[in-house]
């Protein structure tokens, strides 16, 4: 009973902002949250380190932009930003598990919603006044933001990693040039509140699926299914024609890490779910040489 109620606190506490309150959490809950047995304490800690610790880092980096508004200050604030976006990936499976086993898988989409309509969050060359941040009626903050993802597609982002990266570097093989984030027009200035207000929900959304407490195995299992997910979409390649887009960024570090990430969780953790799902520290295992084809297999079993 405890736990039901420091989830729930913590669910309330880090829902807060300054400019409104966050949607209410689903109050449904599976009735494993509370007879959850596999330690994950040390799991958490390490993802909550390494997400808090890069997003300070962007936090720093995106102040430093916004003080001189220089290529090199650019430049680095690219990289603090995909250096994030890895320490996100590299815990996605202990996400994911999260968000099944609090029922808020939709905020989760919410932190890395692709593929996306570019054009909905901000101008595209052939577009050069579309998008959310384009528009001089739009108030720029968290609130807003929040009600405009998703409003009537799931595609519509206005949020997220993956939204991050369009407003940063644009959809072309070359990045988005320095005077469109750098300038003194007011599409550049909203686009430089929007890299601050779109960071912020993403720590925001990141606290709520932060809880120190056990897991359960049909949490691990959905989490499990929903990161091989993400695969499939990321090799997805009849975009163009939909209007659908996937930054670079996106798809390289998810190919490099995403399937890493759950090889490498925490062993504690793996060893008491195996007691619960025989057969999964084999499958870890085999997913070195065969890939996610062997998790795949072994979630397909009777």
């Amino acid at each position: 009973m405890r736990y039901f109620f420091a989830v729930l606190l913590a669910l309330v506490l880090a829902a807060c902002d300054s400019n409104a309150p966050e949607p209410a959490p689903s109050e449904e809950r599976d009735t494993s949250i509370t007879e959850a047995e596999i330690p994950a304490s040390d799991w958490q800690q390490n993802a909550d380190k390494a997400f808090q610790d890069s997003a300070a880092a962007w936090q720093q980096a995106l102040h430093d932009f916004t003080e001189t508004r220089e290529q090199a200050q650019l430049d680095a604030l690219r990289d603090r930003l995909e250096e994030w976006y890895a320490a996100f990936v590299d815990h996605y499976l202990l996400a994911a598990s999260r968000a099944c086993q609090l029922k808020q898988q939709e905020l989760l989409n919410r932190m890395d919603t692709w593929p996306l309509y570019p054009g909905y969050l901000d101008a595209l060359p052939e577009w050069p006044e579309s998008g959310l941040i384009s528009d001089p009626y739009l108030e720029m903050t968290r609130k807003s933001l929040r009600v405009q993802h998703g409003a009537t597609d799931a595609s519509e982002a206005s949020l997220g990693f993956a939204a991050l990266f369009v407003a940063l570097n644009g959809t072309g093989e070359t990045a988005k040039a320095l005077p469109l984030l750098a300038g003194d027009d007011e599409i550049a200035l909203r686009r430089r509140q929007y890299l601050q207000l779109a960071g912020e929900q993403l720590q925001a959304d990141a606290k709520l699926l932060s809880v120190d407490a056990p897991l359960d195995s049909p949490s691990l299992k959905c989490g499990l299914e929903h990161t091989l997910a993400r695969t499939a979409h990321r090799d997805s390649t009849d975009l163009e024609a939909e209007g659908l887009f996937i930054p670079a960024t996106v798809r390289e570090v998810n190919a490099k890490r995403l399937m890493e990430g759950v090889r490498n969780m925490d062993q504690t953790t793996l060893e008491a779910w195996a007691e619960k799902a025989p057969g999964i520290e084999e499958a870890i295992a085999a997913s070195k040489k065969a890939g996610s084809e062997a998790l795949q297999e072994w979630l397909d079993q009777p």
